[in-house]
């Protein structure tokens, strides 16, 4: 008779397990494999941050590029035909208290402007031998024509001119003296103002309530008596702009504080620096001074092309035609590679006005890109040959051809 053993009974020789040798086979195989995967992922995520990051930058230069453009190449709009405008210390307001020239340093990166601005269509601050520079630039929009017209002060809220055609409700007022550099004071048209359709546009301009708006706590009556003044029309939004950079961002600061805003604001991220020239028609070499053509560059600061001289306005500013600007955007994140040591901006001009920015370290491992534009400064060429200035020798009867 067969007995039938249980399970437990049952011969276990031919069962056997996974060896401890086998086990660290496969472990170690494994542990390779990932090790391969993970080289590949990061290999992988590198190139997808550096093709992200080159195109993050183009689109980041290209934006901050434009912005640059936008701002500067209407320097001096609405103000080109003043004959004594540039170097005049600005008086502004807003809503009763005092804009310009103001009481407390500009703020971050903006502390080394004199708190006393004359309008200038455009002037720069050296940043040192690599440092950032910084521009300033102003102007004016507007529908009503650059030609200046005599006014007379009627009344605190109210003023004459030849002609209001082109004026419309807010638009802002400037007056200054016509013989001399004096305070310019700039003002509102009342938001009341309308023309009568059908009937020539009025001569007497209400210029709102004092202390409203842009307008200061005496209007234009606070102007000294016995003097011829003019007035421009700057449109609804004139733009007097600091930029420069800071912690890799390129800011803007609105000095008018449209809108109440008080701080600068952010333009682009991942800018690194700015570097500026002046295009300059002084005669040097072959060229001809004041025939409106760029004869030369020059860097920012370097005499007589200092910030103070062209704040000061007269033939050195209107003698700078042309402004370059050379931006560099730094990759958010390192890259495995490592770049070059040292950048080249200007590689075209001469050595003394190249600027060669040099990188040691981890600041090897970030991707640059320069964006580099040229902005022609056209209402600068009309200013030298308005009229008034012709007339007046400033720069010499002719000198225009």
């Amino acid at each position: 008779m067969r007995v039938r053993l249980p399970h437990r009974f049952l011969d276990r020789s031919r069962e056997r397990g996974v060896s401890m040798i086998e086990l660290m086979i496969g472990v170690t195989v494994g542990l390779i494999a990932a090790l391969a995967i993970a080289q590949v992922f990061s290999t992988s995520e590198s190139h997808r941050r550096a093709t992200t990051g080159a195109a993050d930058s183009q689109q980041i230069g290209t934006l901050a590029s434009w912005r640059l453009m936008r701002e500067l190449r209407v320097a001096g709009s609405s103000l080109q035909h003043g004959s004594a405008l540039w170097g005049c210390p600005l008086r502004v307001w807003r809503n009763g208290a005092v804009v310009l020239p103001r009481a407390t340093p500009w703020p971050a990166p903006f502390a080394a402007w004199p708190l006393d601005l004359p309008l200038v269509p455009i002037a720069a601050l050296p940043g040192g031998a690599t440092g950032p520079d910084q521009i300033l630039v102003m102007a004016g929009r507007t529908s009503a024509g650059p030609a200046p017209q005599p006014v007379s002060v009627v009344s605190p809220t109210l003023v004459n001119v030849p002609s209001s055609v082109g004026f419309n409700p807010n638009d802002f007022l400037l007056v200054a003296d016509a013989g001399d550099v004096r305070p310019c004071r700039m003002g509102q048209v009342a938001p009341s103002y309308a023309a009568m359709p059908g009937f020539p546009a009025p001569s007497a301009v209400p210029t709102g309530a004092v202390a409203t708006g842009y307008n200061g706590p005496s209007g234009f009556a606070g102007l000294p008596g016995g003097r011829d003044y003019v007035l421009f029309n700057l449109g609804a939004a004139p733009s007097i702009q600091m930029l420069g950079v800071r912690d890799n961002q390129l800011l803007q600061y609105d000095v008018l504080q449209f809108g109440g805003v008080s701080d600068p604001v952010v333009v682009a991220e991942n800018v690194e620096t700015m570097v500026v020239l002046y295009g300059v028609d002084d005669g040097v070499g072959a060229g001809v001074a004041n025939d409106n053509v760029v004869d030369g560059w020059v860097r920012v600061g370097t005499a007589p092309y200092t910030a103070a001289a062209m704040l000061a306005g007269g033939e050195t500013t209107l003698r700078v035609k042309a402004i370059r600007v050379a931006i560099v955007l730094r990759s958010a994140e390192a890259s495995v590679h490592e770049g070059p040591g040292s950048l080249v901006l200007f590689e075209d001009l001469p050595a003394p006005l190249r600027v060669t920015l040099s990188y040691t370290g981890a600041e090897r491992s970030f991707a640059r890109q320069v964006y580099d534009v040229v902005i022609p400064l056209r209402n600068q060429a009309v200013a030298l040959c308005s009229e008034m200035r012709r007339a007046m020798g400033m720069p010499a009867t002719g000198a225009c051809g």
